[in-house]
């Protein structure tokens, strides 16, 4: 079956996207772009490129690059930041724009590779402290390293070819500031290091990727893609220790598998490249989707085809709608599970003003560790947010947010039996430095909220108004109506 929908979908694999209600239309090797304000429409088409070439295309390829870079986004967004609003087609992510930085930083954790800046070929070819690392003597090709390495290029236009760095010379020239390198250096180990360790439990290994970072209000944020079959090598643990011995490579689930097979027609970037055929073609669709299904433990959901037809209607209309998906978000934070009929009041009330939010518990008192660690996750999310805090009697809660946050807080005490109603002396008496807002009302609580977000949304605020004159026309309403009662009379 899976077989038979990539054969019927060969023909109709997505090889250029064209918008004009969008602006201009931005060409990558795999990407087409369009700028839209502030946000980004990546429009991942099944473009394959190959030795800095772009070959042909491979059907459902820009749905698992999108897609997986989703999933890898949300499973890392602890450790750094991203740039992804939301995925609006099986091929289209809305992200924020970013000023990107002008190196790609590619993370190895083995020695290996074919193409003339990979790890493994300047090694072999006895090039002196390639990228300026000083490896060991005697490895092999496909060792593993003693400790995963940054090996920086340039990024290369369309069509040329990346200019390997070492780390010093990325900051020698200019292209990113000292203390912002250090930034993304450890950013780089620590995610590589967290897809390992994801990797390593769907039976796979993460041998090496290629990341790109940005600044978003002057944050560090992942930026383009990540660990996609198209950025990173990925091998079958089970098949390493087999080939390592006998000298051969590991079964692989990546684009390399598409190197080799252009190298073993004696195709290395130079020259016309050889036609691809349907069978490699069909090969490595299905290579990129099992190593979809494998990571994220999901069933790939076929795009319905032909996919140019449906991306473009799916951006027809414009973004603004999609762009609902950017909107501002206030996380709940409790003290206590038993605060929930309180924290879903406020849900509700800020549903109605059409704003997301999301409820978690973590006591500032008793697991103060994890508070922080949610407040972590959320300060790494580039959305605009409002914090409220539900805690009474001793309320270290609305402090510790307050005290941990950027963006403001709210404290909506609950009410309380043993104090006739919500203890808010708690909540007021807080120390210099940190400056909690207290509303008792769950309904004020997110109208509050909303105007703070609304100075810089203007659909928030928008919103904001309509519920203000709904209010005012009820009021008017109740007017009329004893009007007429009098009139009646």
């Amino acid at each position: 079956m899976t077989d038979a929908i990539i054969s019927n979908a060969l023909p109709h694999a997505l090889d250029r996207v064209d918008v004009p209600g969008l602006g201009a239309r931005h060409e990558g090797k795999v990407r087409d772009m369009y700028v839209v304000g502030d946000h980004r429409v990546l429009v991942t088409t099944d473009r394959v490129s190959a030795f800095d070439r772009v070959l042909g295309t491979i059907p459902f390829k820009g749905q698992v690059l999108t897609q997986l870079s989703a999933w890898w986004f949300e499973h890392l967004a602890d450790v750094v930041g991203h740039h992804m609003v939301d995925v609006v087609d099986p091929n289209v992510m809305i992200t924020r724009e970013a000023a990107p930085l002008p190196v790609e930083v590619i993370v190895r954790g083995y020695i290996t590779g074919s193409t003339s800046t990979s790890l493994w070929t300047l090694y072999e070819q006895g090039v002196e402290r390639p990228y300026g690392l000083d490896l060991p003597a005697g490895l092999r090709k496909n060792d593993r390293l003693p400790a995963p390495v940054i090996t920086p290029t340039t990024k290369a236009a369309k069509g040329q070819h990346d200019e390997r760095l070492t780390a010093d010379e990325v900051v020698e020239r200019g292209l990113v500031e000292p203390a912002l390198w250090r930034e993304v250096c450890a950013a780089a180990i620590a995610i590589f290091e967290r897809g390992q360790r994801i990797a390593e439990r769907a039976g796979l290994i993460l041998v090496d990727t290629k990341y790109e970072f940005g600044l978003i209000d002057g944050r560090l944020c992942l930026i383009d893609e990540v660990h996609t079959p198209d950025s990173s090598r990925y091998w079958v643990a089970e098949s390493y220790a087999a080939a390592l011995a006998e000298g051969r490579a590991p079964q692989q689930f990546d684009k390399e598998h598409l190197r080799l097979w252009l190298k073993a027609r004696g195709y290395g970037g130079d020259g016309p490249p050889p036609a691809l055929t349907d069978a490699i073609r069909a090969e490595v669709a299905q290579r990129y989707i099992t190593l979809f299904e494998k990571l994220t433990g999901q069933r790939f959901a076929y795009g319905a085809q032909p996919a140019r037809a449906r991306v473009e209607h799916a951006l027809a209309d414009g973004i603004d709608g999609m762009l609902d998906a950017d909107r501002p978000l206030v996380p709940i934070i409790m003290g206590s599970a038993s605060d929930r009929p309180h924290g879903e009041a406020i849900a509700g009330a800020l549903a109605e003003l059409g704003i997301d939010s999301e409820i978690r518990v973590a006591s500032a008192h008793k697991v103060a560790a994890r508070c922080l660690e949610i407040l972590g996750e959320y300060e790494r999310d580039p959305r605009p947010k409002v914090y409220v805090t539900i805690a009474g009697r001793s309320n270290a809660l609305s402090g510790l947010v307050d005290g941990h946050v950027a963006a403001p807080v709210i404290a909506c005490p609950p009410t309380s039996s043993s104090f006739g109603g919500a203890d808010i002396f708690s909540s007021l008496r807080m120390p210099s430095g940190v400056a909690p807002g207290v509303v008792l009302d769950p309904g004020n609580a997110a109208l509050l909220a909303a105007k703070i977000l609304g100075v810089g949304d203007r659909r928030t605020a928008d919103r904001v108004r309509a519920s203000q004159r709904r209010r005012q026309e009820t009021l008017y309403a109740a007017d009329a109506q004893l009007a007429a009662e009098r009139a009646g009379q």
